[in-house]
């Protein structure tokens, strides 16, 4: 079957070619399987994905790769499962990411595997890290291309051991199916050496986000946060200002503890967030390509001094609770107003009996153009090619072809079945959670950990420490060093 369906895409995509000189818009590979009489395997009403226009062509090159098997590196601090599915299972997710592959499989006559070390430390120089540098140094060439956590796949950047992406052939960043934001502030001197976009979901995943409780909103007559984004109104202040009205010591043993009541449920990695949230940034890649710091700034010493340090309104499920389920049942038994998390810990709610919405981080002030997102550096990961990875242009397709039908498939399954559909009860979720995509960004020198800025603020919000100036000029120096290193290798760079 398999082998005539390799015949029939490959006549399909030879009359594709010998029409190209037409005006008439080329059928895409995916029109191309479906005319070929493809039908993906049943599966329980669950997994019908909405179905969604597509109007951009797949113009990557076609040709069958003579069943090569294409084997994927994946290493993060996140364990994470992005190209694994290995049957339908009537799960959308997971049904989306098989229909995914079998589709590149079978255009492409390849057979998708991974390499899946996901799970371990990703520190600048972690397991992902040395498994790409031993390949390059080998020159084995194990891996077609990776997914690697985002403090060694930038290493690896600066470092050469992956490839440009612009330069791998029928790889074309440009297309919606990558992330725009992406290519606008990860390149460096015209270089995008890792990305991300619709080829997974795990940079959703660490999408930085507020999770807030209905039913205390109704228990204490507060305005619709809802309303407060639309109006321009969602600010650090009235965050703050709606959180203190709802602390309370229930038990009236002069203590906050798991038994009180709170208005911020912290994780703490939330500074970088509300960092970020502000328009502030650890470091910037400049107009020439240099990186610089960007931290000691009037406005970033303002939002770190603060951020949530007074406990009395706010609860640290990493220093007082000790455990997600401790935490937890402040926001579940109805104690809690906010809770400053990412976007994986909405699936952890699905059950939850009283309603719960979803919020960007506040802006700063009324006077901030635009409210900023970001994700968390600890868990996300990037694609990138190794510099010894065999038949690179090749792969490319592979990718691209990736990129493309998890546009189809794999975003909308994510996006509007599980995000919108599943966990979230109102259709002001689902323009929250527009917003919050819409307007995300990338933040360089958190990947770089230059000066271990990122860790040092973190430890400042658990230590109630608003120190920062001491903080930055005791690592200024080791930062600028490590910036100085970097900017050095990229400039010797051809």
């Amino acid at each position: 079957m398999k082998k005539q369906l390799s015949c029939l895409l490959a006549l399909l995509m030879m009359a594709g070619a010998l029409a190209g000189c037409s005006e008439s818009n080329p059928e895409t590979p995916d029109e191309a399987a479906g005319n070929a009489g493809v039908t993906a395997p049943s599966a329980a009403d669950e997994t019908v994905l909405p179905e969604t226009e597509y109007v951009e062509p797949f113009e990557a090159e076609v040709k069958d790769l003579g069943g090569r098997t294409i084997n994927i590196f994946m290493a993060g601090n996140w364990a994470f499962d992005d190209f694994e599915a290995e049957e339908m299972t009537g799960e959308s997710l997971n049904d989306a990411k098989y229909q995914t592959n079998s589709t590149v499989q079978d255009l492409f006559n390849v057979v998708l595997t991974t390499s899946n070390i996901s799970g371990q430390a990703s520190g600048g120089q972690g397991a992902g890290y040395k498994a790409i540098t031993n390949v390059n140094m080998s020159g084995t060439g194990d891996y077609a291309f990776a997914d690697v956590g985002c403090y060694d796949v930038s290493t690896l950047a600066y470092q050469g051991h992956i490839l440009d992406l612009n330069k791998v052939k029928n790889i074309d960043l440009t297309k919606s199916w990558w992330d725009p934001k992406a290519n606008e502030q990860l390149s460096v001197k015209g270089k995008m050496f890792y990305t991300t976009g619709d080829i997974g979901i795990l940079d959703n995943d660490c999408t930085y986000c507020i999770l807030f409780n209905k039913q205390v909103i109704d228990n204490f007559s507060l305005e619709s946060p809802y309303e407060l984004v639309r109006e321009n109104r969602w600010t650090y202040d009235k965050f703050i200002e709606m959180a203190d009205t709802c602390d309370s010591d229930l038990n009236g043993d002069g203590k906050y503890t798991n038994d009180d009541a709170y208005g911020i449920l912290i994780w703490q990695d939330s500074v970088i967030g509300m960092l970020h949230a502000s328009g502030g940034r650890c470091a910037t890649i400049k107009e020439d390509g240099t990186i610089e710091l960007t931290l000691n700034t009037e406005q970033n010493v303002d939002v770190l001094t603060t951020w949530l340090t007074d406990r009395t309104k706010s609860f640290s499920y990493f220093l007082e609770a000790g455990t997600d389920d401790a935490s937890h049942a402040t926001f579940t038994g109805n104690r809690c107003l906010f809770y400053t998390r990412y976007l994986r810990a909405v699936s952890w709610f699905r059950d939850l009996e009283a309603d719960f919405g979803i919020l960007p981080y506040p802006k700063w002030s009324d006077t901030q153009k635009d409210f900023c997102n970001t994700m968390h550096a600890y868990g996300t990961s990037y694609v990138c090619i190794p510099i010894v990875a065999e038949n690179p242009d090749e792969t490319g397709s592979v990718i691209e072809a990736l990129a493309y039908y998890g546009k189809q498939y794999i975003t909308p399954a994510y996006y509007d079945v599980n995000l919108k559909g599943k966990y979230f009860r109102d259709e002001e979720s689902a323009e929250m959670l527009d917003l919050i995509f819409e307007t995300r960004f990338f933040d360089v020198g958190m990947y770089y950990q230059l000066g271990g800025y990122n860790e040092k603020v973190i430890t400042m919000m658990q230590q109630n420490d608003t120190d920062f100036a001491s903080m930055y000029a005791k690592n200024e120096k080791v930062a600028n060093k490590i910036l100085q290193k970097i900017n050095d290798a990229y400039a010797a760079m051809p």
